[in-house]
């Protein structure tokens, strides 16, 4: 999806996708978020419209207040690595932490079994149904990940 996007500017990219995760999302707007980070509104602004390259101290700092995984699956994209959740251990039982991050696992598996579903129900896979399936596996990697960090951890 991404990749279809055609430009020349150094980060453009990487200011379209952040443009995108923030506008969708329900729990953060730029200005909190520029906020957060230390900048003004206007200077985070100049970074989501491509006109001033994120630093790499940024890029830290933004995925530090907003932790939005295309953020990081883009930035390791065609690498061997996968970007995955650190799981902490609530306040509570340890148990009921790992069986929540087990939970997760199978709830993100099934979302990958929903979308191959709803792509094959004409019959073929678009490049549409392909990249809502390749989201929700990278989800459910996520997930599996970081369950096996935190059992590793332990």
């Amino acid at each position: 999806m991404l990749d279809d996007v055609h430009v020349k500017d150094r980060g453009a990219q990487f200011s379209f996708l952040v443009r995108q995760a923030i506008s969708r999302s329900e729990r953060y707007d730029i200005k909190t978020i520029a906020k957060r980070m230390g900048l003004s509104y206007q200077a985070f602004y100049q970074r989501l419209n491509g006109s001033t390259p994120f630093a790499a101290d940024e890029i830290r700092r933004l995925i530090a207040v907003f932790p939005d995984p295309s953020i990081v699956s883009y930035l390791l994209r065609g690498t061997a690595y996968v970007a995955a959740e650190r799981i902490g251990e609530a306040e509570g039982d340890p148990e009921d932490t790992l069986y929540q991050a087990a939970h997760r696992v199978v709830l993100e598996a099934s979302d990958v079994l929903r979308e191959i579903d709803v792509a094959l129900r004409d019959h073929r896979i678009d490049h549409r149904d392909t990249a809502s399936i390749v989201k929700e596996i990278e989800d459910a990697e996520r997930s599996l990940i970081s369950l096996r960090t935190f059992i590793a951890g332990r």
